[in-house]
């Protein structure tokens, strides 16, 4: 699985939508700085400050799950359909070692794809803009941590569905209903029938994409998010623990019982 993991890296290094989802989001975060600085000397203009310039990351944090699974799906999304994957498998292979390859080879070009954007967004904001405000570099940083669990375990369902079904568009559909649409649903169902039991409000509180909007405030007049407290960064790390556990199981489960 070694030599596995070092070819695809190597083809992710060669990956010209690697590099142009690179580049974008480095051109991105240069251009929101560079306009909020053209602005900020506009009379009543309040946004030319890296508080909000931060903000805009640190209220989002579901934003690393979407990336880390974007660059999963440029990856290995046309794998199942031009059965790349029996090369693989030729010399000896199973489907879990494949999916645990692509997981590390994804999670790797994640995080490398973050290392280039981080210098880029921070600096240019710090050069450019007034720093004031209550969002910080420093909030921005720790959302880091906070969020690499539970970007890890969207990155794993998303290879484990891109290996589960055969067309693109149904793998994030179902990625998007998993994460995004049913806990919403659940929050939705937990609080109307919170007067009789709390038992489905407690589950939905503990899906990131619930807790991580609800028991977080961000904004131009304070930042208090989650993770700012050791209980909120545990629930962070403990929710992307077990959805990596979750994920997996399901993954295993789901590839033993498919053959290619």
């Amino acid at each position: 699985m070694l030599n596995y993991i070092k070819s695809e890296l190597y083809r992710a290094s060669r990956s010209l939508e690697i590099r142009e989802t690179a580049i974008v989001f480095m051109g991105l975060v240069l251009l929101l700085n560079i306009v909020l600085y053209l602005f900020k000397g506009l009379e009543h203009f309040r946004y030319g400050i890296t508080s909000f310039s931060y903000s805009n990351v640190v209220a989002m944090p579901m934003i690393y799950c979407y990336v880390a699974s974007d660059v999963a799906m440029m990856l290995y999304e046309a794998d199942r359909r031009g059965r790349t994957e029996q090369n693989s498998v030729a010399f000896g292979m199973s489907r879990l070692q494949l999916l645990a390859g692509k997981c590390i080879v994804s999670l790797v070009v994640s995080f490398v794809i973050l290392v280039l954007i981080l210098p880029v967004y921070i600096c240019s904001a710090e050069l450019l803009l007034d720093s004031a405000g209550p969002t910080t570099v420093a909030d921005l940083l720790m959302e880091i941590p906070a969020m690499s669990l539970i970007a890890t375990a969207s990155l794993i369902l998303a290879n484990v569905l891109l290996e589960v079904f055969d067309k693109s568009i149904v793998s994030i559909l179902v990625w998007l209903s998993i994460l995004v649409f049913l806990p919403k649903i659940l929050l939705l169902a937990g609080m109307a029938l919170a007067g009789k039991s709390t038992f489905l409000l407690d589950i939905a509180l503990w899906l990131p994409a619930n807790f991580l909007t609800m028991e977080s405030h961000v904004n131009m007049s304070e930042c208090t998010a989650i993770w700012d407290t050791a209980q909120g960064m545990a629930k962070c790390l403990i929710a992307g623990g077990v959805e990596i556990l979750v994920f997996g199981a399901v993954g295993v489960v789901l590839l033993r019982k498919r053959e290619f």
